[in-house]
């Protein structure tokens, strides 16, 4: 594959166009919040709208990138129109030798988010650096060329997205289940109101592991973190994992599988479920609970993330909700005849919804496997399907 190094800015520009905020919508609005980590797209709705007068907007195959913390890399190639944050940058093709689908492919690659860290500005909280952003090169091939690599990469795209949409409907579907189930139990007297405290096993509230101990970092098992969390039902793939020395110093903080993980500072309200065993950071109060309790306590704790907004604000700008405020949420329970009803829907439900995670998982691996090698010209694309089975 024949090439020629170019430059961003020679071929593609930031798009800085904007609207009224009444013109924006939680459903297409874009943050670094919805952003996903490690290539993983986008998540819908967002929390809420900016208390600006204007947003920037975006057309349908736009590039967004976060740029905040570039080591998250978090990018999307938007198939729908929106508006997004000041923090997301926006960048389009602007010659017609550079195909919109090719430079997607381009700014996906480590090498792209490995430069915008190492040209970031600040330590704490690095952010992009866009006129350093703009001088970075790539190797540009024919069009033709250019045709061949996009497309193999949508088409692993096109079935993430594809896993994810069938997810998002999934949940819903058991959401609307479980409102109906609960609304009709409580008309006729088939629920009550508990203290989490009496349902839960055990509330178990994280801890961090010394970042300044290399050895506690980069082991097998799961270290949940607010961003791990944004969009996700399960935690399939963590940013940090700990070693069993890291482990070690967390003690009593091991969440078996199956737990309920509700962050609680900063961000609260978001709920999630760990697969495998796991430990969390102190933002979240992970509860255990029987396996016939967890569908519905995972819907009715996503129901009241209003509620532990309220209990956690405490007239303070950051939420915090620690263990002790956490402690005296109040939630319903179905009767034992209900819930058994309820877990024969929710089993199988749930048990499609991790296969496709887990799936999407594996896609991402093997197109972050194949991306590098394709931008480098190592594949042969006339051979561009067995490559992609051998990745």
């Amino acid at each position: 594959m024949e090439t020629r190094t170019v430059r961003l800015g020679d071929f593609s520009t930031f798009v800085n166009e904007k609207c009224y905020l009444n013109e924006a919508s939680r459903n297409t609005y874009v943050s670094t919040e919805n952003l996903k980590p490690n290539r993983l797209g986008v998540f819908f709705p967002i929390t809420k709208l900016p208390q600006t007068n204007k947003v920037n907007t975006f057309a349908k195959g736009d590039i967004l990138i976060a740029n905040i913390r570039p080591y998250f890399k978090k990018i999307w190639h938007a198939n729908i129109a929106g508006t997004h944050s000041t923090d997301v940058l926006n960048i389009r093709s602007n010659s017609k030798q550079l195909l919109q689908s090719y430079l997607a492919v381009v700014l996906s690659n480590d090498r792209f988010f490995d430069y915008m860290m190492a040209t970031s500005k600040g330590t704490k909280m690095p952010r992009g650096d866009k006129k350093a952003i703009m001088d970075f090169k790539f190797e540009l091939p024919s069009f033709k060329d250019q045709i061949i690599i996009s497309d193999s990469i949508s088409v692993i795209n096109q079935k993430i997205e594809l896993n994810r949409q069938i997810n998002k409907n999934l949940l819903q579907m058991m959401e609307n289940c479980y409102r109906k189930m609960l609304k009709n139990a409580i008309y006729n007297h088939q629920s009550k109101q508990s203290n989490i405290l009496t349902v839960a096993d055990n509330i178990i509230t994280g801890k961090t592991p010394s970042t300044k101990n290399p050895s506690y970092y980069g082991g097998d098992t799961p270290f949940i973190t607010i961003p791990d969390m944004q969009g996700n039902v399960f935690v399939t793939v963590t940013k940090k994992r700990l070693t069993q020395s890291g482990t070690s110093v967390q003690q009593n903080k091991e969440i078996p599988a199956l737990s309920l993980n509700v962050s609680c500072i900063g961000t609260v309200g978001l709920v999630t479920i760990n697969p495998t065993v796991a430990h969390t950071n102190q933002q979240i109060n992970s509860v255990i609970v029987s396996k016939d309790k967890l569908w519905e306590l995972f819907f009715e704790l996503r129901s009241l993330k209003g509620v532990m907004e309220n209990m956690a604000s405490g007239g303070t700008t950051i939420l915090n909700m620690n263990k002790a405020i956490f402690s005296k949420l109040q939630i319903n329970l179905l009767s034992p005849a209900i819930r058994k009803q309820f877990n024969a829907y929710a089993n199988p439900i749930f048990e499609q919804i991790l296969i496709n995670d887990e799936q999407n998982h594996k896609l991402a691996k093997v197109r972050d496997l194949l991306l590098p090698k394709l931008l480098a010209g190592q594949i042969d694309l006339s051979n561009l399907e067995g490559a992609i089975q051998n990745a």
